[in-house]
């Protein structure tokens, strides 16, 4: 019985790995390491799932590595030490192939990796225990309209439509055999830490004892969520504050941030046992608690579980839903988010099996923002840098202001011999960045100038910021420039300047394309050619439009096929083409999103054409019978349809073009189930038999 047991959860993980892999890129390689700069010296590859640490990493590349190729679908954890510990970094190629060099927390220093498929869901999930008599019944959840789920735990499965996150629960969780446990897992690239540590009813776990436990979680090489604490005790000083001061302190890894929030300031705040709030002002409490969570710890946020309180009704649920999820979406800093749903309020009836109002609310609402929108290379969005901290050369004094951000500033300067220079600026490959300047001009415009790494000198005119100083009370303004910086450290020197505050280094957005087509093919049919195409992601995608070239080779419109709209799993499309030309045909696919916007793609070639003619049956029908001609030629010819009888029951001259032709016989099946249609041309006959 073990071994059948063993055998048939052995199948299903083989299933699901499948059914993953179809959203994915198929690449030889998901991750090349290489010893030099800019993909260049002592390379290897390193595949899917394998943890390589140590000795064991390919080329003798332990501690060796400066570059890497991530190919697009996967995400690759390198970490310092060779259970995952020390500087490490989840890479994700969400866009675009990632070809980046290491920054110098991991040049040299990589002896842990580990490649895992991305399988990037949107936003909404469901946080959902199944029934202990039914596990992994996920009946409930499959009617909520979810692309994730987790269920305080690590037992489930993800499907190729619905990714699993699993749970460290408590502190058990996090032992060594556990930990194997995870890394086992063939469906999983993400891992929340404990549950409501600060709750003597939940895990229960003191910030001394969670840390190092956490740290346990590291050797798996997933994206490690922080502890999920209750709302109260998720701020600065509090059990998660301490938490995350403790964790970076001690240089553990924690790349997203889980929060609850169930509205318990509301409940026993100004009205104390509302149980019908205004779902607006819900919502404006929930709102400024999302973002002061984000403001204080700038890392994503899942929110795990999240109502407007188990003690209020059903129309407060629902209006909270339908005002906070558009919100959620819009919202870059939100990864995921999962209603939690009160035992009194369940998404579904448990006598009829339907939704109720609240599990409708949040069913109908159909989700159309990936989770991950941006590759993750290693560099941060925004790097902010203060003035008073660069290196300065003929000036040596800085002023006091508390009301710039670090608490000083640079006094303003002319000429080429006062300068202040920014240094070790990464950058993991060239590209351009926004540099914003943080400064004040009293009362008059001035000028800046600046090099990029010692390069040309380059002038801008900055407005004033008004007749306030700094020590008044003034915000500093900026101004925002767009610069190049190359692969590796970079430099930022300012001469003429007014007063500084500081700068910021800013991520360019990528150009997000509306869909990812992983295939274009045509294939000769007896019928005419058949178009393929298909797709692993869509955002937006309104329709598509296939192409012809006609005889002056210019592309024309020969269908219109409606596009999936929001999609992250692999939507197959087809079109045939009855009328091809005998020779070469070109066909050429075109996207639209929902905003106008479109993308054209290479076209495609396919021959079509045989060397003598080809006489087909197509369809049939009570009323009917059609046939296909080939020919390589124009030629003028008769077709007739025999009765089984020797009767002709329908005889007709017809021109045949170069090509494809299609011909419809309209002989009544009454006449003539059993029958011989015939195709005479030059002397040339040929026939086929019909039973209908």
């Amino acid at each position: 019985m073990a071994l059948r047991l063993s055998f048939k959860y052995l199948f299903r993980s083989l299933i699901i790995i499948t059914a993953l892999l179809l959203n994915i890129k198929r690449s030889s390689a998901q991750l090349t390491i290489y010893q030099g700069s800019q993909q260049t010296g002592t390379s290897a590859t390193c595949v899917v799932r394998t943890i390589y640490s140590g000795t064991s990493i390919p080329s003798s590349l332990d501690n060796q590595i400066t570059s890497i190729k991530l190919t697009k679908g996967f995400m690759a954890t390198l970490a310092e030490n060779a259970d995952g510990s020390g500087n490490s970094y989840p890479f994700m190629a969400v866009t675009n192939d990632l070809n980046i060099d290491l920054n110098s927390s991991l040049d040299n220093k990589v002896s842990f990796i580990r490649v895992l498929p991305l399988q990037n869901t949107l936003k909404k999930g469901a946080g959902y225990k199944s029934p202990d008599a039914t596990p992994n019944d996920n009946t409930v959840v499959d009617q909520l309209n979810v692309s994730w789920l987790y269920d305080w735990g690590p037992n489930d499965v993800s499907t190729s439509t619905r990714e699993y996150a699993l749970m460290a629960w408590g502190a058990g969780a996090a032992n060594q055999t556990n930990v194997t446990n995870y890394i086992a897992k063939t469906d999983i690239n993400h891992l929340l830490s404990f549950n409501e540590p600060d709750n003597s009813a939940q895990s229960n776990i003191t910030v001394a004892d969670a840390v190092p436990l956490h740290k346990n979680l590291e050797a798996t090489g997933y994206r490690l969520g922080s502890p999920a604490t209750e709302e109260q005790n998720a701020q600065t000083g509090r059990w998660l504050g301490n938490f995350m001061n403790l964790a970076e302190s001690s240089n553990i890894r924690v790349d997203y941030v889980a929060i609850h929030w169930y509205d318990w300031g509301g409940w026993s705040g100004t009205i104390p046992g509302n149980v019908s709030p205004d779902p607006q002002n819900v919502f404006s409490r929930f709102k400024a608690y999302v973002n002061n969570i984000y403001n204080t710890y700038k890392k994503p946020i899942w929110i795990t579980e999240f109502n407007a309180n188990r003690n209020t009704t059903s129309a407060t649920h629902v209006g909270f839903i339908n005002l906070a999820l558009p919100w959620l979406e819009a919202q870059p800093f939100i990864e995921r988010y999962a209603y939690f749903f009160p035992p009194t309020l369940p998404p579904v009836d448990p006598i009829s099996g339907n939704l109720t109002a609240v599990g409708t609310a949040y069913s109908n609402f159909n989700a159309s923002s990936l989770a991950i929108k941006n590759n993750f290379d290693g560099a941060p969005d925004t790097l902010s840098l203060e003035a008073e901290n660069a290196t300065l050369a003929g000036i040596t004094t800085t002023s006091n202001c508390t009301f710039s951000s670090g608490g000083k500033i640079v006094p303003g300067r002319t000429g080429s011999t006062q300068k202040v220079t920014f240094e070790n600026i990464f950058s993991p490959y060239a590209t351009n960045y926004k540099l914003r300047i943080y400064y004040y001009s009293i009362n008059t415009a001035k000028n800046i100038t600046y090099k990029i790494n010692g390069g040309t000198a380059n002038v801008v005119s900055l407005a004033s910021t008004g007749s306030q100083f700094c020590f008044e009370g003034a915000s500093a303004r900026f101004q925002d420039i767009t610069i190049p910086l190359t692969i590796g450290n970079n430099s930022i020197e300012f001469t003429e300047t007014p007063i500084l505050d500081r700068i910021q280094i800013i991520k360019l957005p990528p150009t997000t394309l509306p869909i990812t087509l992983t295939n274009f093919s045509a294939e000769v049919k007896e019928y005419g050619v058949k178009l393929n195409w298909q797709t692993a992601q869509e955002v937006n995608n309104q329709y598509f439009e296939l192409l012809k070239a006609d005889d002056k080779k210019e592309f024309k419109v020969l269908a219109q096929i409606k596009g999936t709209g929001n999609s992250n799993s692999p939507k197959f499309y087809s079109f045939a083409d009855f009328n091809p030309i005998t020779g070469t045909n070109y066909y050429q696919l075109k996207q639209y999103d929902l905003d106008g916007k479109f993308e054209t793609f290479n076209p495609i070639a396919v021959k079509f054409g045989l060397a003598e003619d080809n006489f087909s049956l197509l369809s049939t029908s009570a009323s009917s019978v059609s046939v296909s001609i080939s020919s390589a030629t124009a030629k003028e010819g008769v077709i007739s349809y025999l009765g089984i009888d020797g009767r002709i029951l329908y005889k007709q001259n017809i021109s045949v073009k170069s090509g494809l032709n299609t011909f419809n016989i309209p002989v009544d099946k009454s006449q003539g189930q059993i029958g011989i249609i015939s195709f005479t041309a030059g002397g040339e006959q040929k026939t086929l038999k019909v039973s209908r």
